[in-house]
């Protein structure tokens, strides 16, 4: 039988094939179609929106966030685990909040942490910043908020000269010194390390602070110009019309706590 097989085959005719070689072929093809069409068919990819983008471009809206948050303003300020310890506010599903089963796992007092920490490590090079801090740490908190009102009032009517915000006169106390401050620390582009260099190591994983800075108004701004923001919370597309990840809609349920690494996420 073997010998039959063998004369049969003899009659037909042969030539070498390379399965190797054909495989890499129609692999190299395929890859240059992919990547020809993910040029021309894939979604924007916008730049990080920075602190130092901000306080250059739109320096008004730079302190108003600044002053928001330095009065106590922040919508991280009782939004609850993983924060604060306000577990009222958490979310829940059926009743239950997993967030609560964790507790304060990053905890976080806005003031604090936002503006009066990145300014203190700023009077280290700037040692004019030691009094303008005493006097509102030394205030009360009444004296504080008048002060803050005034300034974020004052900062309604602020006009742009060179560069340069203007805000009428007023009793502002050190306030206008502390933002003046804040708005120079993020022009120099130092914001990002002031906020999250807390854990003192010779590198830095953790940017939850410098994501959370602007996520109130700024962010949100930014989102809606793009076409991000939808009718519920969270990551529903991605800019313009285009769809995004599958596995962004319905897991991610507060912009803030769902964000990718290449782009700010919003919160409405």
């Amino acid at each position: 039988m073997p010998a039959e097989k063998e004369i049969i085959f003899r009659k037909i005719p042969t030539k070498p094939y390379d399965l190797f070689k054909e495989g890499l072929i129609v692999l190299a093809i395929l890859s240059a179609i992919v990547l020809i069409l993910a040029g021309v068919f894939s979604s924007p990819d916008y730049p990080t929106l920075r602190a130092q983008d901000i306080a250059e471009i739109r320096p008004v809206a730079y302190l108003g966030t600044c002053a928001n948050i330095l009065a106590g303003n922040s919508s991280i300020q009782d939004y609850g685990p993983p924060y604060n310890p306000d577990t009222g506010n958490a979310q829940r599903i059926a009743g239950v909040a997993p967030a609560d089963w964790f507790g304060v796992t990053i905890p976080l007092d806005p003031p604090r942490d936002f503006i009066l920490k990145p300014l203190e490590r700023a009077s280290v090079l700037d040692n004019t910043l030691i009094l303008p801090l005493s006097e509102y740490n030394q205030a009360s908190s009444g004296r504080q908020q008048a002060w803050l009102t005034n300034y974020m009032s004052g900062l309604e009517q602020a006009t742009l000269a060179g560069g340069v915000v203007q805000i009428p006169v007023g009793d502002y106390g050190p306030v206008y010194l502390l933002m003046d401050a804040m708005l120079r620390i993020g022009k120099a582009g130092l914001l990002e390390g002031a906020l999250d260099s807390s854990a003192r190591l010779p590198f830095e994983m953790d940017f939850t602070r410098s994501l959370l800075f602007f996520q109130d108004d700024v962010y949100a701004g930014v989102a809606d110009s793009l076409d991000m923001l939808g009718d519920q919370w969270g990551v529903a597309h991605e800019t313009g019309n285009y769809p995004g990840g599958p596995g962004r809609t319905p897991f991610c349920t507060r912009f803030h706590r769902c964000r990718p690494q290449t782009m700010p996420i919003f919160r409405r």
